[in-house]
């Protein structure tokens, strides 16, 4: 996506794909406050970028238990950077996958 591709009032992003990559400008998703990734197994990483979306409060994977560790780099670097612990990374049936 680039920089003229935005969605200003999204509040909720799912995805169930194919992808083997994701890119977006943090702009393009300036109120996102919910991320699902439902069986996206050929994503190896969801971008940093999510993490400056300040909105952002939940990452929920389903079936893609690969991107477990960018959620966590994500969730670190938004606790490091707003020193509260707001962004939830959830599993199936919303369950926090780390405390």
């Amino acid at each position: 996506m680039g920089e003229e591709d935005t969605f200003e009032n999204k509040k909720y992003l799912g995805l169930e794909s194919t992808l083997s990559k994701l890119e977006f400008l943090e702009e393009s998703f300036p109120m996102l406050e919910k991320l699902e990734l439902q069986r996206c197994h050929e994503l190896e990483e969801i971008p940093p970028s999510f993490g400056d979306i300040c909105s952002l409060k939940i990452i929920k994977l389903v079936e893609s238990p690969q991107l477990e560790d960018s959620a966590l780099e994500i969730k670190q670097y938004v606790e490091d950077m707003t020193g509260e612990d707001k962004l939830q990374i959830l599993g199936p049936n919303n369950i926090p996958l780390f405390k």
